[in-house]
């Protein structure tokens, strides 16, 4: 494990409800197979989960598959992060449910960053894409924050916004950066979509639009720099990136890892084998470029470094836990395995227990699980790897190695598709 140059070296996410109101058309909660989990996390289990977690945590994120504002004990949940004393906290939502009550426990307790989730920047694309969502309506709750913050004297929340980058939101992004601007918003953050099967979207992913996502995110950045704004985007895709064998022939199907020979973790400095021959990925940033924006991005107690010996960090600094106090080792972790239990076990037995372990093994010795070969690029993989940005492969795999396994998810028990995808909304 790397040197602890703080105590306070964890990123912890927490989803205390499995529930949304929305059903976006790139999210689990549309697929036709998931149905809604109605597990929320009681008080008594998230007064455990703070206690043990929080003290060691430099940043919490009291979301990351669901709707944070369903939660009844959220509020209890940020006087924790308070009591505490962790210094970076927030969420992520779909803005359905802020009000004047809840922002006024948000700026009570000086939570630093708010969290909304926008999808394009235009009435007719945010409502095809946020079902069944108003643009009016999301408006409202913008203008609703700024007026909190003027009414209250209050820095904070400062308001971020994501936003996943799709073809038919991605030529709206320059004036979206603009909009939110105007709004009230001082960062913005731009990922990705991942492809989960079913959805009927594939069309949707910039694998195929390449060099315009290239030009647009270009342009974006220009903006935010025009304007002050704090923009956190993807990386450049490479020159010739995932070309079609015809020009009319979309990519519908990003190729599985092991069928490519490419990992979604792997690099340019590490090499691949395939029949002796060594076969370097092609990529437009170094490797320590794209680790240190990826840590950089996720807050992660790691400095810049010109070089990485591991892949991923997230096995040594992150823990997610479920509404029911399963953990995962990551928000994108599709399968079906838990690293431990609040309900029965504290941090130091699952930090130390024999899943952890063995994943930082794998990790550093480059002995990649189906799950983190192919990482969502929107989450940790490498945008230069095309297996990064379909789990639609992943998913027919597992459907054909796990034929009697459940379809439900550790995180909540509800029924869902396999290898669906724990987002960020």
């Amino acid at each position: 494990m790397p040197v602890r140059r703080t105590e306070r070296f964890l990123r912890v996410k927490l989803d205390m409800v499995g529930r949304c109101q929305l059903r976006c058309v790139m999210c689990h909660f549309a697929h036709p197979q998931f149905v809604e989990s109605k597990t929320v996390m009681d008080l008594a289990l998230l007064e455990k989960v703070a206690d043990d977690l929080f003290p060691r945590a430099h940043d919490v994120v009291l979301s990351s598959s669901a709707e944070p504002l369903l939660a009844p004990d959220l509020p209890r949940a940020l006087e924790l992060c308070r009591k505490h004393g962790v210094p970076s906290f927030h969420f992520s939502t779909n803005g359905i449910g802020l009000t004047d009550k809840i922002l006024d426990t948000i700026i009570d307790v000086q939570m630093p960053l708010l969290t909304i989730s926008i999808d394009g920047g235009t009435k007719e694309t945010f409502e095809s894409i946020r079902v069944p969502m108003k643009w009016e309506k999301m408006m409202e709750k913008l203008a609703l924050v700024a007026a909190a913050k003027r009414r209250r004297g209050s820095r904070y929340p400062i308001l971020s916004i994501t936003s996943v980058l799709m073809l038919r939101t991605i030529r709206e992004m320059p004036d979206f950066v603009r909009l939110m601007h105007s709004m009230g918003a001082e960062h913005v953050n731009l990922v990705h979509m991942g492809v989960i099967g079913d959805l009927g979207i594939e069309h949707e992913s910039l694998i195929n639009a390449p060099e315009l996502s290239n030009e647009m995110l270009e342009q974006c950045q220009r903006i935010a720099d025009e304007l002050g704004v704090l923009l956190m985007k993807p990386l450049p895709f490479p020159k010739d990136f995932g070309k079609a064998p015809a020009a009319d022939a979309p990519i519908t199907d990003a190729a599985n890892a092991d069928a490519s020979g490419t990992s979604a973790l792997a690099t340019a400095a590490q090499a691949t084998k395939d029949d002796g021959a060594e076969q370097e990925i092609a990529n437009s940033f170094s490797v320590a470029d794209f680790m240190n924006h990826k840590n950089r991005e996720f807050l992660l107690a790691t400095r810049d470094k010109p070089h990485h010996n591991r892949r991923c960090y997230f096995p040594w600094y992150y823990i997610h836990v479920n509404p029911d106090g399963t953990v995962f080792p990551c928000g994108s972790w599709f399968e079906f395995s838990t690293f431990g239990d609040f309900k029965t076990q504290d941090f130091r037995q699952i930090w130390t227990g024999k899943p952890f372990k063995e994943l930082r093994r794998q990790i550093l010795d480059m002995e990649l699980r189906d799950v983190c070969a192919n990482c969502s690029v929107s989450n940790m993989g490498r945008p230069d790897v095309l297996a990064s940005f379909s789990h639609r492969a992943k998913v027919k795999r597992d459907q054909r190695a796990a034929t009697s396994a459940s379809w439900k998810t550790p995180s909540t028990g509800a029924e869902a598709p396999a290898g669906a995808k724990p987002t960020q909304h």
